[in-house]
């Protein structure tokens, strides 16, 4: 089995949950947490 191609019954049998998640971008990255992102934005000089 290719690990791009696994289907909802072998994450069943893995006992893999799927869960929904935000992600928060600037400046070409993306953060995984709220405050990372805002310190990243504050850090940077205005224009």
């Amino acid at each position: 089995m290719k690990d791009n191609h696994i289907d909802d019954a072998e994450l069943t049998r893995l006992g893999i949950e799927r869960v929904q998640t935000e992600a928060f971008l600037w400046g070409g990255y993306r953060y995984s947490n709220l405050s990372d992102a805002v310190a990243a934005a504050r850090r940077t000089p205005k224009r």
